[in-house]
């Protein structure tokens, strides 16, 4: 009987296994078809049936791009912005959340969580015009300032690690790190931070791809064509009636590569996370 179980249970594995798989594909074959595209000429682009393989004009295709920009400009541009924002936004997002989760009885504390929560519901493009006119007003237009500084404060990251450090430190913690003579901020520090890790991870890797993808900030902000982002360099391939299609799609694999390299090591950092921590049973 242990045996007719174990088959079954080999079987549905294996069809499971073969089900993602299959479901997998709907994910790579668009980043194959990209990839295919960054290697062909125009005129290959529309023909049908489309290419699957790779073809020989790679080198065109990249000699095209550094005709409009050079190619790592608008790599060190978003990483520029993306990693101090990611980093900031993930820290001040998290001692935000430590104080409302902790300090729960504190005067303001509901009307304050409650504002916060209320962010979430105003789309950013509602408040484009005055950030805009602030933003002048602080000489910061045509900089990475406005990207950057402002936000920051992130509701969303507010409530998110809120959320988070309610629900995976016990308030005993504090209680016995107090006895223990610790600080608001060495608490923090030593014995929530290792805890919460995966939460930290998983709002970093949100903000890392979100600012990477921003168009509309840096395309309200930024004029210098030297300072633009990956995505409103992609821009800069196509014109009126033209469109660069194979530098477009070789460009795009280009901004993808430190997306990648980025998330693997926060990936990393989030699969340690859920086996680590500070308390131990």
């Amino acid at each position: 009987m242990a045996g007719f179980f174990a088959k079954r249970e080999r079987r549905a594995n294996i069809l499971i296994t073969i089900g993602l798989g299959l479901f997998s594909l709907v994910f790579i074959l668009p980043l194959y078809w990209t990839a295919v595209m960054a290697t062909r000429r125009l005129e290959e682009v529309f023909q049908f049936p489309p290419p699957v393989f790779f073809g020989d004009a790679l080198l065109d295709n990249f000699a095209r791009i550094q005709a409009v920009y050079e190619p790592l400009a608008p790599l060190v541009n978003s990483l520029i912005v993306a990693v101090p924002k990611t980093i900031g936004l993930v820290l001040v997002s998290a001692l935000a959340g430590y104080g409302f989760a902790r300090y729960r009885r504190a005067k303001g504390h509901g009307p304050l969580l409650l504002l916060a929560f209320a962010t979430l519901f105003f789309p950013p493009s509602l408040a484009l015009i005055p950030f805009f006119l602030e933003m002048n007003w602080f000489g910061w237009l045509d900089t990475f300032w406005p990207l950057i500084v402002p936000a920051l404060a992130s509701g969303f990251g507010v409530i998110w690690m809120y959320t988070y450090i309610s629900g995976t430190v016990p308030h005993e913690l504090y209680e016995a790190s107090e006895v223990d003579g610790a600080g608001t901020f060495s608490a923090f520090f030593r014995i929530v931070l290792p805890i919460i890790r995966p939460g930290l991870a998983a709002l970093g890797v949100w903000t890392l791809i979100s600012t990477w993808n921003d168009f509309q900030l840096p395309l309200v902000i930024l004029t210098d064509q030297a300072k633009f982002t990956v995505p409103l360099a992609l821009t800069s391939l196509n014109s009126t009636y033209f469109a660069d299609l194979p530098a477009v799609m070789l460009a795009t694999l280009i901004g993808l590569v430190p997306v990648f390299m980025l998330f693997g090591f926060l990936s990393r950092q989030f699969i340690s996370g859920l086996t680590g921590g500070a308390v131990k049973s």
